[in-house]
């Protein structure tokens, strides 16, 4: 898992190069939006996605204003919210597209984004 700290929450997401985008389930946008980390005005729309099973499911997306991974600040990155309670926090390549390298050494465990 890789921690990560989105609009000044710390959650921990899974490293997807497949995922489109950042994905968050229902449980943690909620939590945001109860916190007032997210208002409705950071709802963008719905999408239907393409998730790794082949299913079609509609998701909300919404913007993040920050995005921070060691140390570095992402801002204004599109997610998707997964209507399902129990999704994976996916950290994809609406995040990862903004890097200009991202390196994995799988002989020491480890990524390091640039």
């Amino acid at each position: 898992a890789i921690p990560i700290k989105v609009n000044g929450l710390d959650l921990n997401f899974i490293f997807d190069t497949g995922a489109s985008s950042i994905c968050l389930s229902s449980a943690e946008a909620l939590v945001m939006l109860r916190q007032g980390q997210i208002t409705q005005d950071d709802f963008v729309g719905q999408q239907q996605f393409q998730d790794a099973t082949g299913g079609i499911s509609v998701g909300t997306i919404i913007r993040l204003h920050t995005v921070e991974i060691g140390g570095i600040v992402l801002r204004n990155v599109e997610a998707n919210v997964v209507d399902n309670i129990q999704a994976p926090l996916l950290l994809g390549q609406t995040a990862l597209s903004k890097f200009g390298k991202v390196t994995i050494d799988y002989n020491n465990n480890t990524i390091e984004f640039n």
